[in-house]
């Protein structure tokens, strides 16, 4: 079987290497919702000659998240088991949230810790290794999850340039010259008009992520690929031949860029396709319209007084409701639960009104592809930054799900469904998005394909070549500081001298007298 396996991979190669395509390997984050976008930006790869491969953990290769087949698979960590679950426990990330815990600040060591292990895991696992360079990539893409940022070793022990894709455009990390006053971080809860210690706390945690990196270790080189000169994660990073960042203008907020990063927004939209089955019977049966609710592909632990609150407003609505839950409905006809949902083509269809979400990323840019308001509940990570920012920019609201009442919940979702400005706002957005980004996974494949032709050196800055400290001018500032120091000292020298010189005798002499 091996053998016939290296003949194929060798077969592959040559046919590939005879039509110009490339072999192209992937490394999303390990969550669901990653693999979701990296397989529309597989497929578009695809389409345009290559051959791909994305490297997939055990727990999900059952999971049908990667609907093409031509898109070849890539496992490891078969001992690693359920990652999120083991995030979860690990970091009591859902515990600590239905706690009232701020779910951010205070699990982020602990999930920094958790994550490095993982990563130290499938970085040791010599077969998954093996299996990377037998496929002889020309290319990787990895994901820029700042929490696997130690998997940036892998492109650096293969030697394969490789380009970076991820939910943030890192500024920090990436070296775009910016003002923390007006460029909000994810995942903080700001929108881009901060008050001064917004701007104050920004600036701080700017100085911080420039100081100090927690995300990585500073001898991962030197223990994963010891044959290679020692470096930091940060420069390899700084390598990438693109930067290609799941954001846009419209969404988010107007930021700064460099060339060599383009903002492509979501590349998990797609046009809707028509409902089928029960979907669609339970949606033409719904003559006032539909609310969507759903929190995403990660199955979240909800106690069951949140549900039975939920659960009892849904009934009182009088629009009808699909929710993807692991929930028995008390009203079928009213209330439709599924574990699995066509998320995307039933925010497509006319009938609705609102999509109740957590604010995921995918889950948002779904929402303003098929402009559909949006009720936001955040839970962790950059959903509170997503919220507030659909919050500010009048595309929903926002809310708590910890403390929201069932006659507020009743009432924000009718705001949300009667208030015609909402749909309005979100409408001309969607209406932009389409305009301007047209296929996201197509605008991420054009670009990969770009770089694998011509490089990435023409686009990259100087900034991302020199050395920190050269970056933030502190050769410069230092020597000013010295300049100015020397000139002071001088000033204070020549007037002690002349206070000596003049002052002092006249004093002696005065006293002669």
């Amino acid at each position: 079987m091996k053998g016939l396996h290296l003949l194929t991979l060798f077969i592959t190669a040559a046919v590939l290497n005879h039509t110009g395509g490339k072999r192209i390997v992937m490394f999303p984050g390990l969550i669901k919702s990653y693999f979701l976008y990296h397989a529309n930006i597989g497929q578009a790869l695809i389409d345009l000659g290559h051959e791909v491969w994305i490297c997939m953990p055990e727990y999900l290769t059952h999971s049908n998240l990667i609907k093409n087949k031509d898109i070849k698979v890539l496992k490891f960590g078969e001992d690693l088991g359920d990652i999120l679950q083991r995030v979860s426990v690990n970091t009591s990330m859902f515990d600590n949230f239905w706690k009232g815990i701020d779910t951010n600040s205070n699990n982020a060591p602990a999930l920094t810790k958790v994550m490095k292990e993982l990563v130290a895991k499938v970085l040791s696992d010599q077969t998954f290794i093996n299996n990377i360079k037998n496929v002889n990539p020309d290319f990787m893409v990895v994901d820029g999850f700042k929490f696997l940022r130690n998997i940036f070793v892998l492109p650096c022990k293969l030697g394969v340039p490789f380009a970076v894709i991820g939910t943030v455009h890192d500024l920090v990390m990436h070296r775009v010259p910016f003002s923390p006053a007006v460029e909000p971080a994810v995942p903080y809860r700001v929108n881009n008009r901060m008050t001064f210690y917004e701007r104050l706390s920004s600036t701080l945690r700017t100085v911080l992520e420039l100081s100090y990196d927690m995300f990585t270790d500073s001898d991962i080189v030197t223990r994963i690929a010891p044959e290679k000169p020692y470096t930091t994660i940060s420069d390899i990073i700084l390598k990438a031949e693109i930067f290609i960042a799941e954001l846009d203008h419209i969404l988010d907020y107007p930021r700064p860029m460099l060339p060599n990063t383009k903002l492509i927004g979501g590349s998990s939209v797609s046009e809707p396709k028509p409902l089928i089955g029960e979907f669609k019977e339970f949606v033409d049966e719904s003559t006032n319209g539909i609310v969507v609710v759903s929190f995403g592909g990660n199955e979240i632990p909800f106690p069951s007084h949140i549900i039975n609150k939920m659960v009892s407003a849904f009934k009182q609505l009088d629009l009808n409701v699909v929710w993807r839950a692991n929930v028995t409905s008390p009203v079928p006809d009213k209330l439709m639960t599924s574990l699995w949902i066509p998320q995307n083509d039933l925010l497509g269809h006319p009938k609705t009104k609102v999509f109740v979400s957590h604010c995921g990323k995918n889950g948002q840019y779904e929402a303003l592809y098929n402009a559909v308001p949006i009720l936001c509940f955040p839970i962790y990570g950059d959903q509170f930054y997503n919220s507030e920012r659909i919050r500010f920019k009048g595309f929903g609201l926002k809310g708590d799900i910890r403390k929201i009442t069932e006659e507020e919940l009743i009432s924000t979702i009718n705001e949300l469904a009667n208030n015609k400005q909402y749909k309005i706002n979100i409408d001309r957005a969607s209406k932009l998005f389409k305009e301007l980004y047209k296929v996201p996974s197509k605008e991420a494949a054009y670009w990969i394909d770009h770089v694998m032709k011509y490089g990435g050196d023409y686009m990259r800055s100087s900034g991302q070549e020199m050395p920190l400290y050269q970056f933030l001018l502190l050769d410069v500032i230092a020597f000013i500081a010295a300049v100015l120091s020397g000139v002071v000292v001088i000033f204070i020298l020549i007037v002690r001298f002349c206070y000596r010189r003049f002052f002092t005798k006249r004093t002696v002499k005065k006293k002669k007298e």
